[in-house]
């Protein structure tokens, strides 16, 4: 058997995004034909979507896609949900397939001959509903409610990577099921060797419900676990204090900062966003608790250009923090390969020696060899037609893009 493309996460793992439907992965395929989303067959060319709303988390698990990825995988095939983590390794870079494989697992015997598997969470991703104050470039109305409105200005001129108007149409999906506790009771019973949780949002401090989850984990005596959020930053300090205290009472907590670049480049891209508020309530984290902490860069077309230039702002203003890069890949139109290939490499050669090593191996892995993905006229129309809405302008902001 060719397990060269064997990953644990088909095995492992549950990602539930914003309005309740689940994905393999959070980096795998999300739309069209083979994506990692949990559905069953219903006909040759029909699928109905599998959700925490109409199903359990053993039938998510072990819905029609899952099992099919996992017998591919089985198999020596890479499967059509994957391809974003072949490309990335086929480029030279190390993919999330790669980041996450390490737990030595016997996957054939853990399978059974229809792709079926015991429910035996180790990894969990939760994107707790879309209540978010921001709107992110990269970011839609699935996942923020601050950008429903610029959504229905926008959804019928320009390729949204949303579908939000159908999703609160569809009964088969809802926002809501961060307030179903007998949910949280699910995750816990079928997750007896829970190694990590991963939350995310909307601005998972803003949703406090989700926090019975951790005071059950506590209640339980399931606090040998990592637990990973990832933040904006932008809230009253005091309102978020009660949640991370009770998170103190975890073996290891990761906060991630999403903050994409400096200044006004930051509050373009992440729109409605205090820079002066980001960076104080930064301070406050490292200041007031001994979690683990690391800033998430998103890279994308817009900052591309000036991707150095936030670790150089951090360095400058004595704030210490590791930096770890995230990739747009949806929207095709907002990732940086839309940037001329020469571009990119005369960027990323540009950087060597002024960006650690770790940092200039990940862009190279991501953005050296690929060609131009041929969406630039359409990055500067949504661009465009976002900046109308906004009462922006991005030849203002990023000259080098101009």
């Amino acid at each position: 058997m060719n397990d060269k493309f064997i990953c644990d996460f088909p095995w492992v793992h549950l990602s539930v995004f914003p309005q309740g439907n689940c994905t393999i992965c959070c980096v795998a395929k999300h739309s069209g034909k083979g994506n990692g989303h949990s559905w069953n067959r219903i006909s040759e060319d029909k699928t109905k979507t599998v959700t925490v709303m109409n199903s359990t988390v053993s039938e998510i698990i072990n819905c029609d896609n899952y099992r099919a990825i996992r017998l591919d995988m089985l198999a020596g095939k890479v499967p059509t949900a994957c391809e974003g983590c072949h490309q990335v390794e086929q480029a030279g870079g190390r993919s999330k397939r790669q980041l996450e494989t390490n737990r030595n697992l016997d996957h054939a015997a853990l399978t059974a001959d229809d792709g079926a598997i015991k429910s035996d969470l180790r990894h969990i991703e939760l994107r707790l509903g879309n209540f978010c104050n921001l709107k992110c470039r990269s970011c839609n109305a699935d996942s923020s409610t601050s950008w429903i409105q610029d959504y229905y200005k926008l959804k019928d001129t320009v390729k949204l990577a949303s579908g939000y108007h159908w999703i609160k149409s569809n009964p088969e999906f809802s926002f809501d099921w961060v307030d179903d506790e007998s949910f949280y009771d699910q995750l816990t019973e079928l997750a007896p060797n829970l190694e990590q949780i991963h939350i995310s949002g909307g601005e998972p401090f803003l949703v406090p419900t989700h926090f019975k989850l951790l005071e059950k984990l506590v209640r339980e005596g399931k606090t040998d676990i990592a637990i990973h959020y990832h933040t904006n930053l932008n809230y009253k300090w005091e309102k978020i204090t009660p949640a991370l205290d009770l998170l103190t009472q975890f073996k290891e907590v990761h906060i991630n900062f999403s903050i994409d670049d400096v200044e006004e480049r930051n509050t373009y891209i992440r729109s409605l966003s205090d820079w002066n508020l980001t960076i104080s309530n930064l301070k406050l984290f490292l200041t007031h608790y001994n979690f683990i902490f690391a800033v998430t860069q998103t890279v994308s077309v817009y900052n591309f250009m000036y991707v150095e230039e936030l670790t150089q702002y951090l360095k400058e203003n004595n704030i210490y923090i590791k930096v770890r890069l995230n990739h747009v890949q949806s929207p095709d139109y907002l990732d940086a390969n839309v940037l001329p290939k020469q571009v990119r490499q005369d960027k990323i050669n540009s950087l060597q020696g002024i960006v650690i090593p770790r940092i200039w191996e990940d862009l190279y892995g991501h953005y050296y060899n690929p060609e131009a993905n041929g969406q630039w006229d359409y990055f500067k129309y949504f661009t465009e037609k976002i900046d109308a809405v906004r009462n922006e302008n991005l030849n203002d902001i990023f000259p080098k893009l101009a």
